[in-house]
Formats: structure tokens, sequence, C-alpha cells
């Protein structure tokens, strides 16, 4: 190399030294993650017993995002707040990248199972298997659930809720009752299209005896008139000879 190329190249040599050492200390770090490929990059903070809210908040002002997993017990963190997170604080991930959390649900919270269609002490049994309590029982008429079986809990499946919490179950009685109407007197056709009308059917046909009624009319019905019946059941009559 010659001593005019060789003086060039010490030059600028020093003049990078110069404007390298004059840098800020943000600067110097930036240029130095940028040489080792580390540029965009970011630390990841903590979001340990934080709302969702403040959370989602702490990330986006890292260029962070939040995604949430599952729930899970902690003695030590509130219910709904983060009780965990990967990666874990002070790692450092790209920006952009999302950060799982999981919610706490309490300290042993548990789950209340779906009991939909069980026997009530089958049920009682699958709550205490959970260290919940069974509390009270109530009925109410369902169309979907045989009568004896439950219906659904209070609270509701799925929720979780802190040990020794009474559940409620809700026994179904059956399909809802209605009063079969009257058909007496009406001849077979209009006595059918009355009782389809009203959810309920032709069950099956006599013939019998009456002076009171003209012939080819109903003279009994089973069951009765304004007798509460489950929709769709059958009535069975008996058409004057």
């Amino acid at each position: 190399m010659g001593r005019p190329a060789l003086v060039a190249f010490l030059t600028s040599l020093l003049t990078t030294v110069v404007a390298f050492a004059g840098l800020t200390v943000a600067d110097r770090r930036g240029a130095l993650e940028f040489l080792h490929g580390k540029r965009g990059d970011v630390e990841v903070p903590s979001i340990n017993g934080v709302s969702v809210d403040q959370a989602r908040d702490l990330l986006r002002s890292r260029d962070l995002l939040l995604t949430l997993q599952a729930e899970r017990p902690d003695p030590q963190i509130p219910a709904g707040k983060i009780a965990g997170q990967v990666p874990l604080a002070g790692s450092r991930t790209p920006r952009g990248a999302a950060i799982q959390a999981f919610i706490s649900t309490g300290a042993g919270a548990v789950s209340i199972p779906t009991l939909t269609g069980a026997r009530p002490d089958d049920a009682v049994e699958q709550l205490r298997n959970r260290k919940l309590a069974a509390g009270h029982r109530r009925e109410e008429p369902s169309d979907s659930i045989a009568a004896g079986l439950v219906v659904r809990t209070e609270p509701a499946a799925g929720l979780s809720v802190a040990p020794d919490t009474d559940v409620t179950l809700v026994v179904s009685t059956g399909r809802t009752l209605k009063p079969v109407p009257k058909v007496l007197g009406f001849r077979l056709s209009r006595a059918k299209k009355t009782l389809e009308d009203a959810g309920f059917k032709v069950g099956t046909t006599k013939t019998g005896s009456s002076d009171y009624y003209d012939e080819e009319v109903i003279i009994k019905q089973d069951p009765a008139a304004d007798t509460p019946s489950a929709p769709g059941s059958p009535v069975n009559l008996v058409v004057n000879e």
C-alpha cells in the first residue's frame, strides 16, 4: 500500500472512531445491537399480577402483543389478574411478538361441571368430588330433558368458583303441560284437526253408542277436556255409532 493510500485509510478509520465516541450511550447501544444482529428486539416486561387491560397497555408500549391462554388457580394472585407469562419477564423477543398470558382464577378455584341430563344423586356426588356443595333443588319444566333429571345448575356449568360454593340443581318436571281441548260433539276429522292444532294427536279410535249425540261424532275423549297433558301425547276417542 502506498503512502498516500495508507494516509487515507488511517484518516477514515480515525474519523469513524471519533464519530462513534461522540454518540450517546443509547446511540452506541443501538449501534452495537445493529452490529450483533439484534436491532428490533425488546426486553419482555413483567405483567404478572396486573389486569388484562394493564398488561395489554404495558406490552403495547414495547410494541408487543398480548395473547390470553387458559385460566388456572393461583393462591397469590387475585382472580382475573395475570398469573404467568411466556416468554418470561427479562427475556428478549422481536418487536411485534405475542406474549402468552394465563389468567388467575384465585386461590384454589374450581370449575362447575356440566350436569345436564344427570340423575340428581349422581350430580351431587360429582359436586362433592370437586369440593363443591349441593345446595337446594328446584324444579322447572323442560321440553328436552326427561322428568327427574338435571336441567342445569346455578351458577352455570364452566364458571370458576371458590371451594364449598353452594350449587343449585334445577331438576326437570318433564315437558310443559297444556290443557287438552274439548272435542266432544265433533266429527272425527274436525276433532283430529283441533287436537293437532293444540299440539296433541289422536290415539285409539273406538265406536260406542249414546242417545245424547248425533251419529259419527265424538262422545268420549281420554284425557278429558282441560286435563293438563304433555304436548304430543295421544287423546283416545270414542265415536258414536
